[in-house]
């Protein structure tokens, strides 16, 4: 007992090692409260919200699936998720490529290059509300993109926002002009970061340049594509701000923009059906959850050496 009793004295911290680690959770605590109260209780709130019936003028009622299943025959959910996956692909894979090669154009060194990379980086100042105004100025339908474009259509007045298959694709247009300087930040920090050495040895052996970005840059760049590609698909899944600013009817026209995010705003602010509302974002949450998963999934996948 006596040996038993020296070895846990020997293993037993000092007084001024515990004194520290209370100290360092007494400093951690209110960050680790926060992230409790902002964040995991909402998720789990939203999770049992989404198996009752609540409408803001009751206490929730408990149904159980019924939200799901009804979900499931609905056909604005259905629309809504269709026009979600169109914003996500027009958002991610347009602005992957863009913002890359506007990567390996500043990557270059060439006169003035600070000057134009700070006009490019212009569109991260303002918020996506004073983006949208931007944008519904030039998109009025006799305003300066209608003077660009309407000559060679030959008409004065192009109704950008209110244009079922046009609205759509502007809102995407808009989106891509205030991510790329974003993504091509990521995509720089990648680019620097390929050792020198790989320039000199392949121009040694002679390898152009288009050579050296697909035999030697790519495989590097795979981390920073990873990335990239989950950061733009959790962003587009979650795409609200401009469908709600551009939109006529905050989704429209004809629901042409109605994303996830449009419609559990709907359905839990307009309609007050804040069941229905919860239960569409533990659907967002899902999806975004299986693409990121998946991405996460090819990336420790790949093999990174180089061609």
């Amino acid at each position: 007992m006596a040996a038993v009793t020296s070895a846990l004295s020997q293993h037993r911290k000092p007084a001024y090692l515990r004194r520290l680690e209370l100290w360092g959770l007494a400093f951690v605590l209110p960050t680790v409260l926060f992230f409790f109260i902002f964040y995991i209780f909402p998720i789990v709130y939203g999770f049992y919200l989404s198996l009752t019936d609540f409408n803001l003028l009751r206490a929730p009622s408990f149904i159980g699936l019924a939200n799901f299943q009804s979900l499931l025959k609905d056909r604005l959910f259905q629309r809504s998720v269709l026009v979600t996956l169109g914003f996500v692909f027009g958002s991610t894979l347009p602005v992957w490529v863009l913002s890359l090669l506007a990567a390996k154009l500043f990557f270059q060194r060439f006169p003035g290059r600070d000057a134009l990379k700070l006009m490019f980086m212009s569109p991260l100042m303002p918020s996506l509300v004073v983006v949208s105004l931007i944008w519904k100025i030039l998109f009025y339908p006799n305003g300066p993109m209608t003077a660009l474009v309407g000559r060679l259509f030959g008409t004065g007045e192009i109704r950008w926002l209110n244009d079922i298959l046009l609205s759509p694709i502007t809102i995407i247009v808009a989106n891509a002009w205030t991510t790329i300087p974003f993504y091509m930040l990521i995509w720089l920090a990648g680019l620097t970061g390929i050792p020198v050495e790989l320039h000199d040895a392949a121009r040694v052996d002679g390898a152009n340049g288009r050579q050296f970005f697909f035999g030697v840059e790519l495989p590097l760049l795979r981390p920073t594509a990873i990335f990239v590609a989950a950061i733009t698909s959790i962003n587009a899944f979650q795409g609200f701000t401009l469908q709600y600013s551009l939109s006529p009817d905050q989704g429209g026209p004809a629901g042409a923009n109605t994303t996830l995010g449009v419609l559990i705003w709907k359905e839990g602010f307009q309609y007050y059906h804040m069941g229905n509302a919860a239960a569409i974002s533990v659907v967002l949450f899902a999806l975004i959850m299986l693409v990121t998963v998946l991405q996460l999934l090819w990336g420790r996948s790949g093999d990174y050496s180089i061609q």
